[in-house]
């Protein structure tokens, strides 16, 4: 752990440096308050959960903050943005809604690799947003991972912000750095690590974070968050940073480039904003994002502002349908007289609004004209709704389809390469096979698009979007080389299979694989080395189901591996290598319970060996006969009999194929 926090904080030194991140007080002075901060006084050990903060000057730019977010702390590209916003203070939510809420938003997080952004302030509906990462962290200790969650707040407005303030003059990381490498005996190496650990706990830039009590006009900092965004603009107003957020998430849109045969371009990541709740602020955090071209999700019955704007919003549906109400939400009642003007309609919903929310005229006129504007960003969601059967991450989903078709940000084949997208991080296959990808389409999209969604698929271990993709003409043997690179690079850490010596390495390969796996059985692990140290655009060829095939098994996807036997040169045998491989990582983990399932997954593996190879038989007994004889080409020439003993293949050797060919033999 140690290693790590010496490493990311001089990741962040130097990012602070190149990008000359500015403190406010004083001025135009590089920022010296950035590390970790620990929300407890318990001893700093392998089981404390850090979090990162930076201070900087509210005059820093959106795009050199995101840079930061990049270099610095080198956050992953995510694929989806959730901006959260409400009310600040505590509120009454029912205890169901509360708990649809929690899960649904970081069910929506998990499913899409999602960052999610909010205040950061440990009160309201920030308070609801850690405690439903805290809940998922608890429930998936083992295999569960840290979804981004950046507070962009106020310096001033953060209780006990002393506590983070760096008290030495210059952060001298380089010393520990220089003496870490040196060489040690074993005695002089665990004192200097000793000692490392204290300069990081005590001096360098880890801060136990504790604030006792409530501070007047000030909130503590949400405990459950990775990494806080603190400007500083000399007042301790929360709202001052409300227009610098709003950039910061537009600009983080603009992170994903994306390579295709006319080279590099660059997508913009989706984004939607949820609302619970929430006042005036709230209320212009969620215009800035309309206009903006943001999707809003509106949480009804949560109360003030989101309970305003699901009103609105219903009215000027209805109005724009005729009062049909068709597809919208039955049109509230306000008391006001049926028919009347539009204006006194509108008027009467703001006046019963008033009541609550203190402040509503100064954001009004602002709400109605947006809300009216950009109607089709906004989906309301109800928890006994039909509509999304009581799931945030659909109504999430929607809007952000809606914001596909509407927004404007994007123009047809944009739209429905984001679509795709979406449709597949949802894992929303019959939306996908019904608008998305039909006869009638599929000669509007491009190869390109279509290749770079297979592989997406594929990460994604979507077996059924891969059958799709294949079906409609995009062959496996069209990835290139650097598909298959970023594949072994992009999947969780917690799916993989373990390497020898349990070695983690900072950039996963398909070569670390191939030694730990397959070279106790002979096979030649430079086989189509040429190729893959070829241009990264050159296609895998008929190399690629073989190829991938093994990327499946090493990535733990076995539903997966188990489709892609059937598309290798050597279907009988491809399984056997899955066996081989599961059986040499069950001794390579100690966990029993990951030791079982893969050595139950060796057996499946085995037993699906053994049904092709008989239903061969079955089928031409002289051709069955003939794979057992001859080593497999795809595979290297290797001796699928000795391939089978190797992986403690039983079924397969007991198979009414395999002894026919020893009777034989004999």
């Amino acid at each position: 752990m140690t290693d790590k926090i010496v490493q990311q904080l001089l990741n962040v030194q130097k990012a602070v440096e190149n990008l000359k991140i500015f403190q406010n007080d004083p001025p135009y002075e590089i920022t010296k308050d950035y590390g970790f901060i620990k929300f407890d006084e318990n001893k700093l050990d392998a089981t404390s959960r850090l979090s990162e903060h930076i201070r900087l000057s509210l005059e820093t730019t959106a795009e050199t903050v995101v840079k930061f977010m990049q270099q610095g702390w080198r956050l992953p590209k995510p694929d989806l943005i959730i901006s959260v916003t409400g009310g600040a203070k505590s509120f009454d939510m029912s205890a169901r809604l509360r708990k649809i809420f929690q899960s649904g938003l970081v069910s929506a997080a998990i499913t899409t690799n999602a960052w999610l952004i909010t205040a950061g302030t440990n009160a309201g509906v920030v308070k609801e947003v850690g405690e439903a990462l805290n809940n998922y962290r608890y429930k998936n200790k083992k295999h569960g991972r840290d979804v981004p969650c950046i507070g962009i707040g106020s310096w001033g407005y953060t209780a006990g912000n002393d506590q983070l303030i760096n008290q030495c003059a210059n952060i001298s990381i380089n010393s520990i750095t220089t003496r870490r490498t040196r060489s040690f005996t074993k005695h002089h190496q665990n004192q200097e690590m000793h000692s490392i650990r204290m300069d990081i706990d005590e001096q360098y830039n880890v801060r136990n974070y504790i604030v006792k009590g409530k501070q007047e006009k000030r909130c503590d900092l949400e405990p459950n968050h990775t990494h806080f965004l603190l400007f500083d603009d000399g007042d301790s107003k929360a709202d001052s940073v409300l227009r610098l957020r709003a950039d910061i998430e537009k600009c983080s849109r603009n992170t994903n480039m994306e390579t295709t045969a006319e080279g590099t371009a660059e997508s913009l990541i989706p984004i939607v904003m949820v609302l619970v709740e929430g006042g005036p602020s709230s209320i212009r955090t969620i215009c800035q994002a309309l206009e903006s071209n943001t999707p809003l999700v509106v949480i009804k019955d949560s109360g003030r502002a989101a309970d305003l704007v699901a009103e609105l919003h219903a009215y000027y549906s209805d109005s724009e349908s005729g009062g049909g109400g068709g597809r919208h939400l039955a049109r509230p009642q306000t008391g006001f007289a049926k028919g009347g003007s539009k204006d006194t309609d509108i008027n009467a919903i703001l006046v019963k609004a008033r009541a609550d929310i203190a402040g509503l005229d100064k954001v009004e006129n602002d709400l109605c004209r947006i809300l009216n504007e950009r109607k089709q960003l906004v989906t309301i969601f109800k928890f006994d709704s039909k509509r999304y059967r009581g799931n945030l991450e659909d109504a999430i989903l929607g809007s952000l389809f809606n914001a596909a078709k509407f927004s404007g940000d994007y123009n047809e084949q944009n739209r429905r390469t984001t679509e795709l997208k979406l449709a597949i991080a949802w894992h929303k296959f019959d939306y996908a096979h019904k608008h998305l990808l039909t006869d009638t389409t599929i000669s509007k999209w491009k190869e390109d698009d279509l290749r770079r969604a297979l592989v997406d698929a594929l990460d994604r271990g979507h077996v059924d979007f891969v059958e799709l993709f294949i079906e409609f003409g995009i062959s496996l043997e069209k990835l290139t080389t650097e598909d298959l690179e970023q594949l072994y690079k992009t999947t969780s850490i917690s799916n993989r299979l373990p390497l020898k010596d349990n070695r983690k390495p900072a950039i996963w390969t398909r070569e670390e694989f191939y030694l730990d796996y397959l070279h106790s059985i002979k096979y030649d692990v430079n086989k189509n080395k040429s190729l893959l140290e070829s241009k990264g655009n050159q296609p895998l060829g008929k190399s690629a189901p073989q190829e991938l095939f093994l990327w499946a098994v090493f990535l733990d996807r076995f539903e997966l591996a188990t489709y892609l036997c059937s598309k290798t040169w050597n279907p009988s045998i491809a399984p056997l290598f899955g066996a081989h491989i599961y059986r040499r990582a069950a001794r390579l983990t100690a966990d029993l319970d990951i030791q079982q399932q893969y050595e139950e997954n060796a057996d499946q593996f085995d037993i699906h060996a053994m049904s092709i190879i008989d239903r061969c038989l079955d089928n031409d007994e002289n051709f069955a006969v003939d794979l057992l004889k001859h080593s497999a080409v795809a595979f290297n020439h290797i001796d699928p009999l000795l391939l089978a003993r190797k992986a403690d293949c039983r079924s397969f050797l007991a198979s009414k194929c395999v002894q026919r060919y020893l009777d034989n033999k004999w």
